[in-house]
């Protein structure tokens, strides 16, 4: 079964496909929409796509309109610790200030370098953004090849270019175009640059080259492995696909680590955590056993019609919340994949191409802001926010619940959202180990049981047993000792039956028994 464009085509042929995407095409409305709302289940058949209720609908969108200005190709958006919004216009050059009512603040598209004598210098096709807590802007000033910092004035200007000359790691034919950058709480700059397979590029706070950190290698399939040994070495030298690939973007979460995310998926993985030396730390230990984080599991991998979307997810961008849950935006169908600190698909919305308010065509940025998720598109130039809906805000609350050790209210919250979608197997799994915490171990196991989580089902199992046998030991043992009294007490009038049985053998016959 594969999965397609359509969330539940995996269960139709190629046509069936195509006639689908028709039928939705010439159904499009304006109605508040999220794409069909779905989870994946894995079972001792394999892994199959269920339904699930819709989690974000479509809130405000936001368009040149309503921002006041007039977005040509937006890459980028971040906020600042006030609120604000900034939005790094590649098609024309500015980036962009609003307040968090998205209402204009004001445009960055020139700044002043007079200390220097170079006048008024503009951006030139601008890709990323980021604000800093003390309000220092960093643009990832593409078209020019420099990382560009400046006050939210516009002065005070500091360009950082050529970064090749302050150290012999890069070599003198390395070119330096910045794509997506962020600062951490110690004031290390990263950088994202086009082209570069090495890594993350990072930057001291003097703007010093460091090195290269988490760089994401290509793992090849068994295949090309084969086909490496018998090749020769010039058709080696042509291979591009055992070299290193670049991210496509990152994040920092509020613990300072980054989420690096890439669009291919013949990596490690295609979503990283990077601690402070660029090791990956992303937990990937969902309920099923599986160590797929990788967005979309069941897909279409080829056919002969266009309109059909082929291949596995192709992530662009993610962000995430202060309690370890991330979302990953998938840039090929337009859907944004929640998981759980564990790995755990929360939820998945989204769809792309089918003109509904809400749908996408290229989304390019996504951030979540105080609840909620807003997606930048850059073809239909519109920032779209999508709120969540009252299961999304069960799952969340319940989540929260068993983190603060409330475990009776967290498995109340779990049988509700089961009530509601009745396919959750994570529902079921939490549910479980928060009766397990409060001793529950018959309950427990009945719900692990239901997911088919076998090392949960044994643990409660185990403290089940125990928790029998302490219970009943004294009616046990009392049973053990009668059972031994009678045992002892019927072996010794056994053994005199046999004793009596013997002299009435040894006494002979028509002699009268002496008493």
């Amino acid at each position: 079964m594969m999965r397609s464009t359509a969330p539940r085509s995996g269960k139709f042929h190629n046509s069936s496909v195509v006639i689908l995407i028709i039928c939705l095409m010439i159904s499009a409305t304006t109605t508040q929409v999220s794409g069909e709302s779905y989870l994946y289940s894995y079972t001792n058949q394999g892994v199959i796509d269920v339904s699930a209720p819709p989690s974000y609908l479509t809130d405000k969108v936001h368009t040149s309109t309503s921002l006041g200005v007039e977005l040509v190709q937006p890459e980028d958006m971040t906020t600042d610790k006030h609120g604000n919004f900034y939005i790094c216009d590649a098609g024309a050059n500015s980036i962009y200030v609003f307040d968090n009512g998205f209402k204009w603040i004001r445009t960055i598209d020139r700044f002043e370098r007079p200390l220097l004598g170079e006048g008024t210098e503009t951006f030139s096709k601008p890709e990323g953004i980021f604000v800093d807590d003390s309000g220092k802007l960093f643009v990832a000033d593409t078209g020019n090849s420099r990382v560009v910092i400046m006050d939210q004035a516009g002065s005070n200007v500091t360009i950082l270019k050529d970064p090749q000359i302050q150290t012999d790691i890069l070599d003198d034919g390395f070119q330096f175009i910045p794509r997506k950058l962020l600062v951490d709480s110690s004031g290390r700059l990263f950088v994202l640059c086009k082209n570069v397979f090495d890594g993350i590029l990072q930057f001291s706070e003097s703007g010093k080259f460091i090195g290269f950190i988490g760089s994401n290698r290509v793992v090849p399939s068994a295949i090309e492995l084969i086909w490496k040994k018998i090749m020769s070495e010039e058709q080696k030298g042509k291979l591009s696909s055992f070299v290193p690939v670049e991210y496509t973007n990152f994040s920092l979460d509020h613990q300072g680590f980054i989420y690096a995310v890439t669009s291919v998926m013949n990596v490690n993985s295609p979503i990283r955590r990077l601690n402070p030396s660029g090791n990956d730390v992303l937990v990937r230990n969902p309920i099923n056993g599986s160590l797929e984080v990788a967005g979309d599991v069941l897909y279409v991998g080829y056919s002969n019609y266009s309109e059909v979307i082929t291949g596995p997810s192709s992530f662009v961008d993610i962000t995430n919340d202060d309690f370890g849950n991330y979302f990953v935006l998938d840039g090929k169908r337009g859907r944004v994949f929640g998981y759980d600190p564990d790995g755990n698909m929360l939820f998945v919305f989204g769809n792309i191409g089918t003109r509904q308010e809400g749908s996408f065509e290229s989304p390019s940025a996504i951030q979540y802001i105080d609840g909620s998720i807003m997606v930048l598109d850059r073809t239909l130039c519109q920032v779209i926010t999508f709120k969540p809906t009252e299961y999304a805000k069960l799952i969340q609350s319940a989540m929260q619940a068993y983190f603060d050790q409330r475990y009776e209210e967290s498995v109340r919250l779990w049988k509700q959202i089961l009530k509601r979608n009745s396919y959750f197997d994570l529902a079921y799994v939490k549910a479980g180990y928060g009766l397990y915490r409060l001793e529950s171990y018959k309950e427990a196991m009945e719900y692990f049981k239901k997911a088919n989580v076998k090392s949960g089902y044994s643990k409660a199992y185990q403290e089940y047993k125990n928790v029998w046998l302490n219970t009943h030991f004294d009616n046990i043992a009392l049973s053990l000792l009668i059972t031994a009294v009678i045992l002892a007490i019927t072996a010794i009038v056994h053994s005199r039956y046999v004793k009596l049985k013997k002299i009435r053998r040894k006494v002979p016959e028509g002699e009268e028994r002496s008493v």
